[in-house]
């Protein structure tokens, strides 16, 4: 168990009531040098704000503030991220549903890119009502870094273009709560699958591993058999191919694409890991729910998955179509075809019987 696992952190964050877009930053916030993660959740005005950073420039990161590094990533036209949550003292996450956690109040969760070299946007979840469901009760923001790389200004509600001379989009408040607000408990990347990393994370990062150790989850995962191997394993452990589709599909589909989402009911479509369909690659729902079944692309009916055609298969249909023509995939977040990604999904394809 890692030394600050033992430290209680400071207070949680309060509640400002509302969350409008027209809310301007609280009077009464105060910039401090070591920025309490307890900060006013009124619209901070800068990242150093939020309770991350211990500089403007944010090159100190605050220690209550946990790396972390998620196994299934979500593409973001090339741009590389680092990702940091804070949980507030004597909380646990409730792992109740062990597909779909439900954090404090008070958690908040950071997102940094960068593209071509360039610190582009670092993003904030932050939540502030005990109910999930209730609109406002998370908060989300995108703050903006300068050309100096030195500091900071909040950019939402509004969407910004090629930030710092890149091709990166910081997207809208409501494109943000359009991806997360399709999946209870709101966070994506901070979940079983994504944390139950085989032989644990990167040193100073957190797994499930540590969450277990740390007593911060409501109900725990069964403990592995063997030291180091993950607590939920994929039916065929050393299918590397089967496995990085499963994976792209988890972390860059499912958001959208699993039965608690609102497009479930119109779309059937799970492509979500879950930690009770793992006993066969057959009730996997990403081969369940895709290989010869039926799907629409450009008003034509054809296979989502179609085994050994990976060209005849709607899925990489959609993600070949121009950004903006309806159908193509993902719908949002991205103007740029993940190379990799296709590459897997189409491996994967061609390997089916």
């Amino acid at each position: 168990m890692r030394s600050w696992l033992a430290i209680l952190l400071i207070a949680a964050c309060g509640d400002d009531g509302g969350n409008t877009p027209s809310d301007g930053p609280s009077p009464d916030m105060a910039v401090l040098t070591d920025a309490p993660l307890d900060a006013d959740p009124s619209h901070p005005p800068t990242l150093m704000d939020t309770g991350l950073c211990l500089n403007a420039a944010c090159t100190q990161i605050n220690p209550d503030a946990k790396p972390f590094t998620p196994q299934y990533a979500l593409w973001s036209d090339g741009s590389t991220k680092k990702r940091w949550i804070y949980l507030p003292p004597g909380t646990k996450i409730d792992t109740t549903d062990m597909n779909f956690w439900k954090f404090p109040v008070g958690t908040k969760v950071w997102k940094e890119f960068t593209r071509d070299g360039v610190r582009v946007e670092t993003r904030l979840m932050m939540k502030l009502m005990a109910d999930d469901t209730v609109p406002g009760a998370w908060f989300f923001a995108s703050y903006q870094w300068n050309a100096a790389q030195d500091a900071t200004t909040e950019a939402t509600p509004n969407a910004v273009m090629n930030v710092n001379g890149t091709q990166h989009d910081i997207p809208s408040r409501s494109q943000c709560r359009r991806c997360h607000e399709n999946t209870p408990g709101r966070v994506l990347g901070f979940q079983a699958m994504s944390l139950d990393i085989p032989g644990g994370g990167a040193t100073g990062e957190l797994d499930l591993g540590d969450l277990v150790s740390a007593n911060l989850m409501t109900t725990n995962p069964a403990a592995p058999g063997m030291a180091g191997a993950p607590y939920f394993p994929l039916p065929n452990p050393n299918n590397a191919v089967e496995n990085a589709a499963f994976g792209y599909l988890h972390a860059n589909c499912g958001g959208c694409h699993n039965p608690m989402s609102s497009v479930f009911s119109t779309t059937a479509l799970d492509l979500r890991l879950d930690t009770t369909k793992l006993g066969s690659v057959s009730v996997v729902p990403a081969h369940a729910t895709t290989v010869n079944v039926n799907g629409t692309v450009g008003g034509l009916l054809g296979p989502i998955v179609k085994p050994g055609d990976p060209a005849n298969s709607v899925m990489i249909t959609r993600m070949n179509l121009a950004v903006g023509t309806v159908g193509r995939m993902p719908e949002i977040g991205t103007e740029i075809v993940d190379p990799a990604g296709q590459t897997a999904l189409t491996a994967w394809i061609n390997q089916l019987p």
